[in-house]
């Protein structure tokens, strides 16, 4: 979550679950306290907790009942003594800013935390000070109940801008210094959850997003890969091995260097006699003019995936299944079929030159106007037939 959803997301919560709270959880309420700023980091603080139901249930009569009810609370005081003795007097208000710079933090992540709470500031201080042995030079200016809300609370109407804010001199209506772009690094992220997110002009570096799943996303124009350690290095540089695409259109799309070895395109379950206009069929994943460069596809799956004109050129397809794809047009140039199963294929019109066609399958395929040019067919059939065969016993026949 990040600071403006916390911020929109806090409410002034006063009833509370039984669950109680873990000690790692009030720790990072109390951390997020102590990390707010502080006049001189002086840090003037001093945080007691109440998280036990007998001491708790000392508060009754010292402040209102609800406040004993919440799972933990948080009684704030000021340490003002180093603060005094270094600016005198004048500093006797700068524990109060600090600590109400604290117990906004602490609110702020209980609220990133799935809790909620109040600042409470009714209480009969001489008796809060007495029951809980509070010293002189430590002052309690606040309660913070905290707990897991019972209730979802709703959002309180707030007086507008203009009411409680007001411009001294000009100020600009718009321009200004650029807004400094958001930046997440050196981070762990497990089973995070992104959605309904402006992501146009992202750059994504050195990621590990194996297992991701992508729904109703806009890639269009991204690029992936083409880092310079990688050009360097002649490896790969982006990876999706076991990745499955199913209706996703990534038409005049442009893989190089790319690892996709047993990756799946398509959707088993999809028809390609139902529907042949291009991208409207249920699971499909349109190719259409994609263009792949120097791309492992080992044991990658195309099953009515569509690649009307896709080009490929030193593209690893060995051991590869191609299950009803429309690859009219298409343009193979040294590419490695080896061993590889085509089935139910278009390929009218295509361009297949310097390819491994060897011990490749080829069943109830298209390949009417397709020109084969210095292609390995070794063991190669169409249909069950020996297309070496066939064309010996054409050549037999024709005398050739």
């Amino acid at each position: 979550m990040d600071v403006e959803r916390a911020i929109e997301k806090r409410r002034s919560t006063r009833e509370f679950t039984e669950r109680r709270l873990t000690k790692g959880e009030i720790s990072e309420i109390l951390r997020a306290g102590t990390l707010a700023p502080s006049a001189c980091n002086m840090q003037s603080w001093y945080f007691y907790v109440i998280a036990d139901a007998g001491e708790r249930e000392k508060l009754r009569g010292i402040c209102a009942d609800w406040i004993s009810r919440a799972p933990v609370v948080i009684v704030v005081c000021t340490d003002d003594a180093g603060i005094v003795s270094r600016f005198g007097e004048r500093a006797r208000k700068f524990p109060m800013q600090d600590t109400s710079l604290a117990m906004e933090n602490m609110l702020l992540r209980a609220t990133e935390m799935g809790l909620g709470g109040c600042v409470v500031g009714a209480y009969k201080q001489g008796e809060l000070v007495r029951t809980f042995n509070i010293p002189a030079g430590r002052t309690p200016v606040a309660l913070l109940p905290i707990g897991e809300p019972l209730n979802e609370v709703p959002a309180t109407e707030r007086k507008p801008l203009e009411a409680v804010s007001e411009y001294v001199g000009e100020v600009p209506e718009e321009g200004g210094a650029a807004e400094k772009p958001f930046e997440l690094m050196h981070a762990g992220l497990p089973n995070a959850v992104f959605d309904d997110l402006n992501l146009s002009d992202a750059k994504f570096n050195n990621i590990n997003l194996s297992n991701a799943e992508f729904g109703d996303t806009n890639l269009s124009g991204a690029k992936f890969g083409c880092c310079e350690i990688c050009e360097k290095e002649k490896k790969f540089c982006v990876e999706m091995k076991n990745s499955a695409f199913s209706r996703v259109d990534m038409s005049g799309a442009d893989f190089k260097d790319t690892d996709l070895s047993e990756a799946v395109f398509g959707n088993p379950d999809f028809d390609p006699a139902e529907d042949e206009k291009i991208g409207d069929a249920e699971g499909a994943v349109n190719l259409s003019g994609a263009s792949f460069c120097g791309v492992n596809m080992t044991s990658a799956a195309f099953d009515g995936a569509l690649m009307t004109r896709a080009q490929m050129n030193n593209c690893d397809l060995v051991y590869s299944v191609l299950t009803d794809i429309k690859m009219a047009g298409a343009k193979l140039y040294d590419v490695d079929l080896d061993e590889s199963n085509l089935s139910g294929v278009n390929m009218v019109g295509a361009e297949i030159r310097c390819t491994n066609l060897y011990g490749s399958k080829l069943s109830n395929c298209c390949l009417s106007d397709a020109a084969l040019e210095n292609c390995d067919i070794g063991g190669m059939t169409i249909d069950g037939i020996s297309v070496e065969e066939a064309i010996r016993a054409y050549k037999e026949a024709k005398g050739i």
